[in-house]
């Protein structure tokens, strides 16, 4: 961490992983630190940092995965930091991500869209996966000063890991879009065509629609990551609606 930097735990939260890196194993330091002072503490999840990116996206899955993906998370939900050792033993596969794993396609430092406080400190903050259920992927995280697990990927296709198995291959897929944005997407690819029906009066309720906004002026709209990022930036100083205000004023004045 910066020198300057207050950390992140400033109010005196514990850690759940050691701040030296005397491990006993390769296990020890993705345990919890001492909760004895806690009567129960239960495996939460936080999913401010997740996203989808090619090679980690939904596009492939169906209703069953999705289905095994709900019920691990809550079997983990109602077990206790306690029982941790139940996780390493019996069948999460469980482990620190190996950045040196043969043909893996992502490295730590590519993970751009989780907080750089937690990026640039692997020691306390190391990324770890435990898998769904056997041959239905894994999910990918870390434990933030609050003992939440952020989850910053799933993984259903098991490509940040690849292993002997598949002969170290990375299968294809992408990000799924929701039934609103595709929707949205349908629209607008007919609103940039050219009917060829003269006067069609479908089309031109089509061009009247008021894309993206509703009758409680509600703006929806997708931004790249870059763009995303600078946003980030700017909302640190302006609210969003100063922002689009000030872009449609841009572009009509």
């Amino acid at each position: 961490m910066g020198k300057n930097r207050k950390p992140i735990d400033e109010v005196s939260k514990k850690r759940l992983v050691p701040k030296d890196n005397k491990a006993k194993s390769s296990h020890d330091r993705l345990q919890p630190k001492d909760t004895s002072s806690v009567k129960k503490v239960f495996w939460t999840f936080g999913f401010k940092y997740y996203t989808q990116i090619d090679l980690f996206g939904l596009s492939n899955v169906d209703v069953p995965w999705f289905v095994a993906l709900l019920d691990r998370l809550r079997d983990t939900s109602k077990m206790e930091y306690t029982g941790m050792t139940q996780v390493l033993e019996e069948g999460y596969r469980y482990h620190e991500i190996n950045w040196s794993q043969k043909n893996i396609p992502l490295q730590r430092e590519e993970f751009k869209w989780v907080l750089s406080d937690y990026l640039n400190n692997e020691l306390e903050y190391p990324f770890c996966q435990f898998h769904i259920s056997k041959g239905t992927g894994r999910i990918v995280g870390f434990w933030d000063e609050s003992n939440i697990f952020q989850i910053i990927l799933l993984d259903p296709l098991h490509n940040l890991q690849p292993s002997k198995f598949n002969d170290y291959e990375l299968r294809e897929c992408y990000p799924a879009k929701s039934q609103f944005d595709s929707l949205q997407f349908e629209i607008d690819e007919i609103l940039r065509s050219n009917c060829s029906v003269t006067s069609c009066s479908v089309f031109e309720k089509l061009r009247t629609l008021p894309t993206g906004r509703s009758n409680i002026n509600v703006v929806v709209a997708h931004l790249d990551n870059d763009f995303h990022k600078s946003l980030g930036e700017v909302l640190k100083h302006k609210t969003l609606s100063e922002i689009i205000e000030a872009g449609v004023l841009s572009l009509t004045d």
